[in-house]
């Protein structure tokens, strides 16, 4: 009798705890909705990697579908788009899974998930009801999106298994590690400790944050050092660890133009700041970078 899935997975995953380093591990997600945001949305992303390549910030037209703004890393060996918001006020964000490398490309992934949303999508209901076609078939990874009065977060497992959350009111935060009860063989893997120490540093955050939040509160938040290099929401790494290399946040209201806020601080080059606001005249620019 075949072994089923489930039952496969747990095996391999014990077999590969002690013979595979758990994927490398980055970024943490936050975000809040309704009276807690003062009405809107509020997202976050510390981008934590490997300080071997580059940034830069894009406005992208595609050849069809919506306009977007996207941080791209690109000169490493995962380049692409790693936060997005688009021209009609959907925002995404990610993160990745902790999922065993060789578990991870045992299966075959569709890849450019985050495009796709960017350049079809309107609305966090609309990507609900195309969540199966979306994630189904996504790599392992976590991501957090955001429109105008709500918050979706999805966790992506193996074999066709995801979970999605959606938060209305109140906040929402994640990292590196599943924590869906519904894909328990997953929040089996190995939890490296900076994704526990940033969850539990990001959540006492939001908690102890006077309401409404802002991008200003949430802007204080992503530089926040309270647990030394490795282990701080931001992280100056050691060596060639892992380190901070990009702080994003939009504040998007329930009526009027969002608010983008990003730092990049790309390996080996000033850090800088941009503020966009992301009016109609905005979205009227040439595609091409905006450094």
């Amino acid at each position: 009798m075949p072994i089923p899935f489930t039952a496969r997975l747990l095996l391999c995953t014990a077999l590969l705890s002690a013979l595979s380093p758990v994927s490398a591990l980055a970024c943490t997600l936050w975000g809040a909705a309704g009276e807690d945001a003062g009405g809107g949305t509020l997202i976050s992303k510390n981008r934590d990697w490997k300080p071997d390549h580059q940034q830069l910030i894009n406005l992208v037209r595609p050849k069809s579908g919506f306009a977007y703004v996207g941080l791209i890393a690109q000169g490493n060996a995962d380049p692409g788009l790693k936060a997005g918001v688009n021209e009609k006020g959907l925002t995404i964000v990610s993160a990745s899974s902790n999922g065993p490398d060789k578990l991870r490309e045992a299966q075959t992934e569709m890849r450019g998930v985050m495009r796709t949303i960017m350049a079809s999508y309107a609305s966090v209901d609309a990507v609900l009801v195309d969540a199966q076609a979306l994630f189904s078939q996504a790599n392992p990874n976590y991501y957090l999106i955001s429109d105008r009065s709500k918050l979706l977060t999805v966790e992506v497992g193996l074999g066709g298994k995801f979970t999605t959350k959606l938060t209305e009111r109140g906040v929402t935060s994640h990292t590196n590690h599943y924590t869906d009860p519904a894909l328990a063989e997953f929040t089996a893997f190995k939890t490296a400790a900076s994704s526990g120490a940033r969850l539990a540093r990001i959540d006492a955050l939001l908690e102890s944050a006077p309401r409404p939040l802002n991008a200003a509160q949430f802007a204080r938040m992503s530089r926040d050092q309270a647990a030394g290099p490795n282990n701080s929401l931001w992280r100056t790494g050691t060596g060639k660890n892992t380190q901070t290399l990009a702080s994003w946040i939009v504040q998007t209201p329930a009526d009027g133009a969002l608010r983008l806020h990003l730092v990049i601080a790309n390996p080996g080059a000033a850090e800088y700041t941009k503020e966009l606001l992301l009016d109609a005249a905005f979205w009227q620019r040439a595609a091409g970078p905006l450094d």
